[in-house]
């Protein structure tokens, strides 16, 4: 009685109070622990833009609130795409002098689980696109998977005679590049030495001095009917074999013209590649390029990782933006430097020079895609030749696909006109 007249309660209800809340307390902390593990998981991968959601949704506001698009225009719920100049294939044959060349590439951010589960949308690029060459990026397969991959490619794509993957052995389930080629490809042998065109150590060595091997000696692939341009050679790499080991690029060369597709290294979480793109892998990709063009004019085309422009990020103007790989001052001055000193365009703002909502990549944590609210990461650049007027080897054309699903990147293509 006494308890109950100095607390104005029971002691049992008491009891029960304070069990409750040390049970709330608990709970408070558990929950805690859970978001910090989920935010520490989901943080980043190796191609993410640095979107990473804020904890308060008082700061979620501020953000909300503070970001604009290039034009500096609070953003919209969801982006509008401006209709495009040439939004179609050039497929009329009187608009070619020559033979039509199609290529495609497309981060597929894991090829077994798109082979396993989104098969179809494969084969919906190439019935849409009719590509001559089809590249995938961040395949993530080690070598061991790549016989069983190419099965299942050449069983759900088999007009494609040449399959080539370049894999990351530094590190497993990482990384890597893929093509699939249309035009068969003879196997070369080095005149002198004997030396495998796969192993070699400059451009002299990957695009001269080579000849057939002895007669009878198969092909990598068995060739399909295909009348467009032929494949002469397939090689790992940049010059002087670098960067052989995330397996990051690969380059075909056709007898008038060389396509290079690259998964480019991304900055990483915190940065901490910064200096190696900038420093190591943008200067020898310059290289690369500048040696292959002074033989042939040049394609170059992949996950390039990084949104060049303004209008190529959706909130140029959040905060994070120039902190976050693929959009920091450092790599996006570094893109117009190797167009600059390598002579190349980004094929589709040449054709769609202030085209806006126009992106190939949305942070799936934070389902932007319906929103279209991504970056532009993905492209073609091309020899400046090959806009020329009188260019035998021409670009006619370039898009991005936005409505092919199965990734958190979506395919981007060129259309060449190519003479013999």
């Amino acid at each position: 009685l006494v308890y109950i007249y100095k607390h104005h309660t029971h002691p049992l209800n008491a009891l029960l109070t304070r069990r409750d809340q040390q049970q709330r307390q608990k709970t408070t902390t558990s929950s805690s622990r859970l978001m910090s593990s989920t935010h520490k998981k989901g943080a980043r991968r190796d191609d993410d833009d640095g979107e990473v959601p804020n904890a308060s949704s008082n700061t979620n506001k501020k953000q909300k609130k503070s970001s604009t698009n290039a034009k500096n225009e609070p953003l919209p719920d969801i982006i509008p795409q401006e209709a495009l100049e040439n939004d179609v294939f050039a497929s009329d044959s009187a608009m070619f002098k020559g033979q039509k060349f199609t290529a495609v590439a497309f981060n597929v951010a894991g090829l077994r689980a798109m082979l396993k589960s989104k098969p179809q949308c494969l084969r919906m690029i190439v019935d849409k696109t009719q590509c001559d060459v089809l590249m995938f990026s961040e395949h993530k397969l080690n070598p061991e998977n790549v016989e069983e991959a190419t099965k299942q490619l050449k069983q759900f794509l088999p007009e494609f005679a040449t399959v080539k993957f370049a894999c990351s052995t530094a590190k497993k389930g990482y990384a890597g590049v893929c093509i699939l080629a249309r035009s068969g490809w003879t196997k070369t042998a080095k005149t002198e030495g004997g030396k495998s065109p796969m192993k070699q150590t400059s451009i002299k060595d990957m695009f001269g001095g080579v000849k057939k091997e002895t007669e009878g000696t198969p092909s990598p692939t068995t060739a399909t009917a295909y009348d467009g341009p032929k494949l002469l050679n397939v090689t790992e790499g940049l010059l002087d074999k670098k960067h052989l080991t995330e397996g990051r690029a690969i380059t075909l060369e056709f007898e008038t013209f060389n396509a290079v597709f690259t998964y480019v290294p991304n900055s990483g979480e915190g940065l901490v590649r910064l200096g190696f793109r900038i420093n190591t892998w943008e200067k020898e990709c310059r290289e690369h390029l500048n040696a292959l063009q002074a033989k042939k004019p040049t394609i170059y085309g992949g996950d390039l990782n990084v949104a060049h422009l303004d209008i190529d990020i959706y909130n140029v103007n959040a905060k994070h933006i120039p902190k976050s790989s693929a959009t920091t001052p450092q790599e996006r001055n570094a893109f117009g430097v190797m167009m600059k000193e390598c002579k190349m365009k980004d094929c589709f703002r040449y054709f769609n020079p202030t085209k806006s909502g126009w992106y190939t990549y949305w942070s799936q944590r934070v389902a932007n895609r319906p929103k279209n609210r991504g970056l532009r990461l993905d492209y073609f650049l091309a020899s400046d030749k090959m806009f020329e007027e009188d260019a035998k080897v021409k670009v006619v054309s370039s898009g991005i696909l936005t409505e092919m699903k199965g990734s958190d990147h979506c395919p981007v293509y060129i259309t060449l006109d190519v003479q013999k």
